[in-house]
């Protein structure tokens, strides 16, 4: 009698390995089958990657979960794309996939005007490898769609974030721009010097205009004259370091 629970749980795991291998090969089947070539047929393949990727916790139901995730992010199907992702990038997958399922996680996030769950995807993602130009294309066009919402409220950092995606992708003008409005919205923003510091950089080393940037750096010194960077804003505005190449700049600073 003492033997009952052990072999009663004995047939339970063998019963359960036995459906995980049966959905498997079903699985397995139907990828190979003609199926997958029509709508039905890959919607059919989305719900037993579902179904197995969260069930399970192995590498194929990780690969299931994010290729399932992925097709309903592209049908446009909110809840199952948000629920699939949110499970994928929980499970702490170490793969490449992982930024991209945080990025379209944070697009379905803002799609539903749930923005705070998508800005915290974004500045997690941002805090390790940064995006590929690809993945920099649909951050610009959250941030994008998250400033054109009269319904939302904005913050400094939406800015910052949409500013680093321009750059990313060499989209210059538009960066200082971004960095513009923030300093034009936010006069009392505690990081106000730095978003001003960063158009005039931006302006200088990479539009390579002159006019702008002197702008910027003036406007910097007469608001901000007692910040760490000032004198360092200083010597370029004073030293001509603007109108220099980077070899006679590099001779100047060699010089002292």
């Amino acid at each position: 009698m003492k033997k009952t629970p052990f072999i009663l749980l004995l047939l339970l795991i063998l019963g359960c390995s036995q459906n995980q291998e049966s959905q498997l090969a079903e699985i397995q089947a139907f990828e190979k089958s003609e199926k997958t070539g029509t709508q039905e047929g890959l919607k059919e393949l989305a719900l037993l990657h579902k179904n197995y990727g969260l069930a399970y916790s192995d590498t194929k139901a990780n690969n299931f979960l994010y290729a399932a995730g992925q097709y309903y992010f592209y049908e446009n199907d909110t809840s199952e794309s948000i629920q699939l992702l949110s499970e994928y990038i929980n499970r702490d997958d170490s793969s490449d996939r992982y930024r991209n399922a945080a990025i379209n996680l944070a697009i379905m996030y803002g799609r539903t005007k749930q923005y705070n769950q998508s800005q915290d995807l974004i500045n997690e993602i941002l805090n390790k490898n940064l995006p590929t130009p690809a993945q920099w294309q649909d951050i610009i066009k959250l941030y994008q769609n998250k400033i054109s919402d009269a319904t939302t409220i904005l913050r400094p950092k939406d800015f910052e974030n949409l500013t680093m995606g321009y750059t990313a992708v060499g989209r210059f003008g538009d960066a200082v721009r971004t960095l513009d409005n923030a300093v034009l919205k936010w006069p009392k923003f505690e990081n106000r010097n730095n978003l001003i510091y960063r158009a005039g950089f931006i302006a200088w080393e990479y539009l390579e205009d002159t006019n702008l940037a002197k702008k910027y750096y003036t406007q910097f010194l007469e608001e901000y004259p007692n910040d760490e960077k000032a004198p360092e804003v200083e010597e370029i505005l004073n030293s001509g370091m603007l109108e220099m190449t980077d070899e006679a700049i590099l001779n100047m600073l060699k010089g002292k």
